[in-house]
């Protein structure tokens, strides 16, 4: 028991957490992150910096109602092609 408590106390602290979701450790590890970001990093932050303010009531009605659509939008994969119906054909007589 005493094991798990000293593995608990051995973890570092972040030194900063970015949308209520993303820790850092140190400036250069943030410093890092947005150097480096690729653009699924890029989308995941632009997502969670929205729910972030939305919760902390950043946004009226009609905003969050965009943000959430357009999130959604972002994030849904589109249509296999197998989903999509067949399109119509039209013959001339």
């Amino acid at each position: 028991m005493e094991d798990n408590k000293e593995q608990i106390q051995e973890q570092p602290q972040p030194a900063g957490t970015l949308f209520e979701i993303i820790n850092y450790y140190s400036n250069d590890d943030l410093n890092k992150f947005i150097d480096l970001m690729n653009q699924e990093q890029a989308l995941y932050s632009v997502i969670q910096a929205a729910r972030s303010a939305h919760r902390r009531g950043v946004y009226n009605m009609e905003e969050a109602e965009v943000i959430s659509k357009a999130i959604r939008i972002l994030t849904t994969p589109p249509p296999l092609e197998n989903d999509l119906p067949d399109p119509e054909i039209h013959k001339s007589e």
